[in-house]
């Protein structure tokens, strides 16, 4: 009897925390706990002035009439973002008074985190990952903070790149994926890290028509939305909206602390970087993303070429594939600072999984670059933490078993 008790618990239990029997109430359960706290966060936290108002200052030059970027500075840098940045936050600069109903601003930011947290948990359940987890994606400090207490822009740049990530898994409206991917990168370039991944993943739907046709409309929509800059001042915008080779500051770094300030600068330690990015992009293209469709990369190509694609695509596939192409860049980054956690932070519950790490150094490695991320300045020890927290996921998806089915 005892033992036909145990038998049902256990099953009930595995059911719960590792099927999708019980995904959609606890992600549900989630949401309201989420809107909860991020609503007593506003009410108790107090707010950090850090961008905000030199975001207003750029949104109200751009108001003004002035359309060369070189001329576009708040009270803490020039203007280094695209056009779309412009737009979404002169939209946001009316519905707040200007930028000086920052309470109101803070309820959008609200709308926008609890909008990504709903997307990344239709893309995780898609993908099958295991209710387990997910807790993963709620307990942030630092991700809460980037959010409604500090109103970067890398948040709202990351809400177009996960919708963009869900259209990819739905056969519906795969075709919008490209343009959602352009939106966010219209907000914030980080967003091209996702591209290598989402080439690789409309090819494998659609073969090579789809994939140019995805990248052209990319290209066409970043000219249309930044239309009235590139018709004024084309090289001015260029140069600032989209500067890979901008200087970042050493004192911000989150990831690169121990190298020291002299090699941080470096154009050697750039070029470094830069090539490992390459060679993780190339490794995960002819390793692990064929693995997740028991095929090959010579395999995959050529029917591309023959059009014999296929759009039964797995939405784990989707996942894994444009998730670790952006992961494998933010391990790559020149520099990483403390907003930016937001470019990979809803990602790596799916990775954890996909790594097929022991189940409890599954939330041990999520802690470590939780807390690498919490240490304000970071330190020598924060930064090699969270590197070799990096490290370990990256060996975990090259050594991932073939099966792309993650629970």
């Amino acid at each position: 009897m005892i033992r036909a008790q145990t038998t049902r618990v256990r099953a009930l239990v595995h059911s719960v925390l590792l099927t999708q029997q019980f995904f959609v109430p606890i992600a549900l359960m989630l949401l309201v706990v989420e809107a909860i706290l991020t609503y007593a966060i506003i009410q108790r936290v107090s707010y950090t002035e850090i961008d905000w108002q030199t975001y207003m200052q750029q949104v109200h030059g751009v108001l003004g009439g002035e359309r060369n970027y070189t001329k576009l500075q708040g009270d803490t840098g020039p203007l280094v973002y695209p056009a779309g940045f412009v737009w979404i936050y002169s939209l946001l600069c009316a519905l707040t008074n200007n930028g000086t109903h920052v309470r109101r601003a803070q309820y959008v930011f609200m709308g926008i985190y609890l909008a990504t947290q709903a997307l990344v948990l239709m893309i995780y359940r898609r993908a099958r990952v295991p209710p387990l987890v997910l807790p993963l994606l709620v307990v942030s400090k630092r991700l809460h903070s980037i959010f409604v207490l500090r109103l970067f822009n890398d948040p709202v740049a990351m809400l177009f790149a996960y919708a963009a990530v869900l259209s990819m898994t739905r056969t519906g409206i795969r075709r919008w994926s490209g343009l959602l991917l352009s939106l966010g990168i219209a907000v914030k370039m980080n967003v091209q890290l996702l591209l290598p991944g989402a080439a690789f993943v409309w090819w494998r739907t659609g073969g090579l028509r789809t994939t140019v046709v995805q990248l052209v409309v990319v290209a066409l929509s970043q000219v249309v939305i930044a239309a009235p800059f590139v018709y004024a001042f084309p090289h001015e915008y260029v140069a600032r909206a989209f500067e890979y080779t901008r200087q970042f500051n050493f004192v911000w770094t989150v990831n690169w602390r121990f190298i020291g300030d002299r090699v941080f600068a470096s154009h050697e330690w750039a070029l470094i970087l830069a090539a490992a990015h390459i060679a993780l992009l190339v490794a995960l293209a002819v390793v692990v993303w064929p693995r997740l469709s028991h095929s090959t990369l010579p395999t995959i190509v050529r029917q591309g070429f023959t059009r014999r694609a296929h759009s039964d695509v797995s939405a784990t596939e989707v996942a894994v594939v444009v998730f670790s192409a952006n992961f494998v860049g933010v391990v790559c980054a020149r520099s990483l600072h403390y907003q930016f956690y937001a470019w990979y932070a809803h990602m790596l519950p799916l990775l954890l999984v996909h790594a097929r790490l022991p189940l409890v150094a599954v939330p041990v490695v999520w802690l470590v670059i939780e807390c690498a991320w919490n240490v304000f300045p970071s330190t020598h020890t924060s930064s090699l933490a969270l590197l070799a927290a990096h490290i370990v996921i990256l060996v975990g998806i090259f050594r991932a078993p073939t099966h792309a089915k993650l629970s």
